[in-house]
């Protein structure tokens, strides 16, 4: 895989072409703990009426969209601009009554006011135009809808213990992985308003062992930016560090939520 452009240290990543669909869900299929975490959390701040129209935004090959769907009793939109992503997705019998739409965040497929809901988990740093992607969700959202942005914040980023092994991947996501009042800021110009920002920092564990099998599936954006080399060299070490840890210890990541309302 060709190494980063030292030139732009947070060159945009295309999933299409890029062969992770292929691992994704491999390397990134939820626990059972983390369905617990985030499924309280998906019925605390999105439930309400039943036979409601939701959009599972950047939701990339679905692994939210059928929990979305059982959780909240609606109609569930997974829309990615991936072509590959959604590919994966189409083959999975459990996203049975999901709609799959291939779109931009900034140019959403919906009439104005038409959507209950707007869920993005782990995509928000990949919309080319963060405004325009939330004054899109703005557009769409019915008065009172909400939307819950759930993403590595700056602030967040010294939890993810993978990145301390890769030096090009970690100073590619520390350049496009916003800081926690640069989302906030995006909603307010696009016209949301913020109802709540808090951090889940169990949604997501592993102990040291599958910890860095998953990473060594190289699924994360990043790991697939920087060079071969980089990342072989990066696995030895995560390796020799997971190894070096407590059998029963379990290694997690910070993830921010930010609830906003129309």
């Amino acid at each position: 895989m060709d190494s980063a452009d030292a030139s732009d240290p947070a060159p945009a990543f295309r999933y299409d072409g890029s062969g992770v669909h292929r691992s994704y869900d491999s390397g990134r299929a939820l626990t059972d703990e983390a369905r617990r975490v985030w499924s309280a959390e998906i019925r605390e701040h999105l439930g309400g009426a039943p036979g409601r129209r939701v959009v599972d935004l950047g939701a990339g090959t679905g692994r939210f969209s059928g929990l979305l769907r059982d959780l909240l009793t609606a109609r569930v939109y997974a829309v990615d601009s991936s072509a590959d992503m959604l590919g994966q997705a189409v083959a999975k019998p459990e996203l049975a009554g999901v709609a799959l739409v291939r779109a931009a965040a900034e140019a959403l497929p919906f009439r104005g006011a038409t959507v209950d809901a707007v869920f993005v988990y782990l995509a928000f740093h990949h919309f080319a135009d963060r405004d325009a992607a939330l004054a899109e969700c703005w557009r769409v959202l019915a008065p009172g809808g909400r939307l819950m942005i759930c993403s590595p914040t700056l602030e967040t980023l010294d939890s993810f213990l993978w990145m301390r092994f890769f030096p090009t991947a970690d100073r590619i996501d520390r350049a496009r992985i916003p800081p926690r009042h640069a989302i906030i800021g995006a909603g307010r110009r696009g016209g949301l308003a913020l109802e709540r920002q808090w951090t889940v920092a169990r949604g997501f564990t592993l102990g040291p062992t599958e910890y860095a099998e998953r990473v060594g599936r190289r699924t994360f954006s990043a790991l697939v930016m920087i060079s071969d080399a980089e990342f072989d060299a990066g696995m030895r070490a995560l390796r020799r560090d997971c190894v070096a840890r407590e059998p029963g210890e379990r290694i997690g990541e910070h993830i921010d939520v930010f609830l906003f309302r129309r």
